[in-house]
C-alpha cells in the first residue's frame, strides 16, 4: 500500500483553470484534464495564495463528497476563484442556510423540506408546469424572431415555477432574478452583492411577515403554519430554495438548447423519439455540468484519503465540470451522446448535500426542452455559434444572450 502523501507545502501548486478553449462554449477549461491525468486529486492554489486541494477525478469527487470528514461550515472556507471586492461573510448569512451546514443540523433542515420535492410529488406537477412552459412559449411566439432566448424562455420558466412554488408575488420576481443573478457572478463587487443580498433579505423579510399574519397554501405558508422554524430560519430557508431554483435551471434550459442546435444528430433523435427524452438530460447534465465552481469541502479533521494526507482546516475544491468529463468513467466523455445510457454523473452533487430539488429540475428540463423544439422545430441561432457571448465570469456557466429564429 503506498503511504500517504504529505504535501503541506507544495512548489507551483497551479491555480483554478477558468480559461475555455475558443470556439468550444460546452467544453470545461482543457487544464482540468491535464491536471487530472497528473493526479485525480491534487494541491491547488487559491486566490490569496493559500493552498488546499483540487478533485478533477469522478471517483474522487463521489467520495469527497459522500464523506462527512469534509465540512460544509463555512468557517474556512475559500472561493477557488478571486471575486474582486469583499466577499460575503458566510458565517453572518441567516441561520436557515442549511447549505452551509452539517448533521445534524443540515439533515434537521432537510426533513422538513424533503416531502415537498419527493418524485411523487414532482410527478403530481407535471401538468402544471406544462401548463407554465407553454405560456412561455405563447409569449414567445408571439414576440416574434428573433428572440433572445435566455430572457424569452430559460429565465421565465424557473422564475415561474420556484415564485409559484414558495407562493412569491408576481411583481417582485424580476428583482429576485436580477439580485440572484449579481450573487452568482464573480465581477460582482462586494458592494454590490451585500446589496443584493440586504435587499432580498428586506423584501422576503415582508413577505415572510405577510404570511405568518395571514397563512397562504405554499410552500412558505406551510412551513409557517407546519413547524416551529423562527422567522430568520425562513428567511435562509428561502434564500436557499429561491436560488438553487432560478439559477442553475436558467442556466441549463439555455445552454442545454444551444447544445441541441448545435448537434443536430442529437437533436433528430430526440424529435424522432421523445422517449429518449430522459436520456437527453441526463447526458446534457453530464456534458454541460453548469455549476462551474465547486462545491468546497473543508477538512474537519487529519485523516488520511485517497492515498493523501488531508490536514483539519485544509479547503478541497471538487470540479464537478472535470468529474463528469473523467474518461476513467465515461468513454470518450467530450462527446454528446443520448444512447449513453444512465451515466451515474454528478451535476447535481452527492451525498446528504445532493441538490433537493433535482427532481423538479429534471422536470423542468424535460418539459422544456420538448415543448421548445415541439413548438419551433426549425429554431438556430441567429448568430454563428462562436459569437454567442457565454458566462465565464459566473458561478454556472451558460450563456448571457443566446438570439434565435424559426
Amino acid at each position: 500500500m503506498r503511504t500517504p502523501e504529505d504535501t503541506t507545502s507544495p512548489v507551483g501548486a497551479p491555480r483554478f483553470p477558468t480559461a475555455r478553449r475558443a470556439g468550444c462554449p460546452f467544453d470545461p477549461p482543457p487544464a482540468f484534464g491535464t491536471i487530472r491525468s497528473d493526479a485525480p486529486m491534487s494541491r491547488m492554489t487559491y486566490p490569496y495564495g493559500q493552498v488546499g486541494w483540487l478533485v478533477t477525478g469522478y471517483d474522487q469527487a463521489r467520495a469527497v463528497l459522500g464523506d462527512v470528514r469534509f465540512s460544509s461550515l463555512p468557517e474556512g472556507k475559500l472561493s477557488p476563484v478571486k471575486v474582486p471586492g469583499s466577499e460575503l461573510d458566510l458565517a453572518a448569512l441567516p441561520p436557515g442556510m442549511f447549505v452551509n451546514m452539517d448533521a445534524p443540523e443540515h439533515t434537521r433542515y432537510r426533513r422538513l423540506l424533503n416531502s415537498h420535492f419527493t418524485v411523487r410529488r414532482v410527478r403530481q406537477m407535471e401538468e402544471w408546469v406544462t401548463g407554465i412552459v407553454e405560456g412561455v412559449l405563447d409569449d414567445m411566439e408571439k414576440a416574434g424572431s428573433p428572440v433572445d432566448l435566455v430572457e424569452r424562455f430559460a429565465k421565465p420558466i424557473p422564475t415561474l415555477v420556484t415564485s409559484e412554488l414558495l407562493g412569491l408575488p408576481v411583481e417582485q420576481r424580476a428583482g429576485f432574478q436580477h439580485d440572484v443573478s449579481v450573487l452568482f457572478s464573480l465581477s460582482s463587487s462586494g458592494e454590490e452583492m451585500v446589496e443584493s443580498m440586504t435587499r432580498l433579505g428586506g423584501t422576503l423579510g415582508a413577505l415572510l411577515a405577510a404570511k405568518r399574519a395571514e397563512p397562504t397554501d405554499d410552500l412558505l405558508g406551510n412551513l409557517i403554519s407546519d413547524t416551529d422554524l423562527t422567522d430568520d430560519e425562513l428567511l435562509g430557508i428561502t434564500f436557499v430554495l429561491l436560488i438553487a431554483g432560478l439559477e442553475t435551471t436558467a442556466n441549463m434550459l439555455a445552454l442545454g438548447a444551444f447544445a441541441l442546435v448545435e448537434h443536430p444528430d442529437q437533436l433528430a433523435a430526440l424529435l424522432a423519439d421523445e422517449s429518449v427524452v430522459d436520456d437527453a438530460v441526463e447526458e446534457l447534465l453530464r456534458y454541460l455540468s453548469v455549476v462551474q465552481v465547486g462545491p468546497v469541502r473543508v477538512a474537519a479533521e487529519d485523516f488520511e484519503f485517497e492515498g493523501h494526507r488531508i490536514r483539519k482546516g485544509e479547503v478541497v475544491t471538487v470540479s464537478l465540470p472535470a468529474a463528469n468529463r473523467d474518461p476513467g468513467r465515461f468513454p470518450d466523455p467530450d462527446r454528446l451522446d443520448f444512447g449513453r445510457g444512465d451515466s451515474g454523473h454528478i451535476a447535481f452533487g452527492r451525498g446528504p448535500h445532493q441538490c433537493m430539488g433535482h427532481h423538479l429540475a429534471r422536470l423542468e428540463l424535460r418539459i422544456g426542452y420538448l415543448s421548445l423544439f415541439r413548438r419551433f422545430p426549425g429554431l438556430r441561432p441567429a448568430v454563428p455559434a462562436g459569437d454567442v457571448p457565454t458566462r465565464e465570469m459566473m458561478v454556472t456557466y451558460g450563456v448571457q444572450r443566446l438570439d434565435v429564429v424559426w
